[in-house]
C-alpha cells in the first residue's frame, strides 16, 4: 500500500498528501485509523492494485470547512496503470455498505481542481458537488 500511494504522491495532481509513507503510517492512517470504519484493499495476484479508507470526520478540526461528526471522508488510491478497469467501483461498493452500516450521514471526497479523472470518478458513482475552494471541490454521497 505504502508504495502505490508513494508512486501515486511522485507523480503528483491526484492526492493532497505530499509526504511519503511508510508501514507504520499506512496502519496509522489507513489501516488502524483512529476514526477509521474501512479499509478496502484490491488484489490481483498478490499485487495490490488499490484501496480505499473511509473514517468519520474528526470532531476537532482545526482548520476551515469542518464537517459534522455523522459524516465520513473517502480516500481512493489506484495504481495509474489499472485505472479505468473498474477497481475504484468495486472498492466503492463495499465501502458504500460500510458506510451504511456505520450510520454515515454524508461521504465527502474532497479533490484536488487539477485532478480531473478523480472528480470524474466519484461523479460517475453519484457524488454531487457541494463546496469548492480555491484548491479543491468538495463532492458529498448519502450512503442511504
Amino acid at each position: 500500500m505504502a508504495q502505490l500511494i508513494n508512486e501515486i504522491i511522485a507523480i503528483g495532481g491526484t492526492t493532497a498528501h505530499r509526504r511519503p509513507f511508510d508501514e507504520h503510517r499506512i496502519l496509522d492512517e489507513f489501516i488502524a485509523a483512529k476514526r477509521g470504519i474501512c479499509c478496502f484493499v484490491a488484489v490481483d495476484d498478490a499485487q495490490i492494485l488499490g484501496f480505499q479508507a473511509l473514517e468519520w470526520c474528526d470532531p476537532d478540526w482545526p482548520g476551515e470547512d469542518r464537517l459534522p461528526a455523522d459524516w465520513a471522508v473517502i480516500g481512493t488510491y489506484v495504481v495509474p496503470e489499472a485505472h479505468g478497469r473498474g477497481i475504484g467501483r468495486a472498492l466503492f461498493r463495499e465501502t458504500a455498505g460500510a458506510a451504511k452500516a456505520a450510520g454515515v450521514r454524508f461521504i465527502d471526497a474532497t479533490i484536488r481542481k487539477e485532478n480531473a479523472g478523480g472528480q470524474a470518478f466519484y461523479g460517475s458513482i453519484g457524488f454531487v458537488d457541494y463546496r469548492g475552494g480555491a484548491e479543491s471541490v468538495s463532492k458529498r454521497f448519502a450512503p442511504d
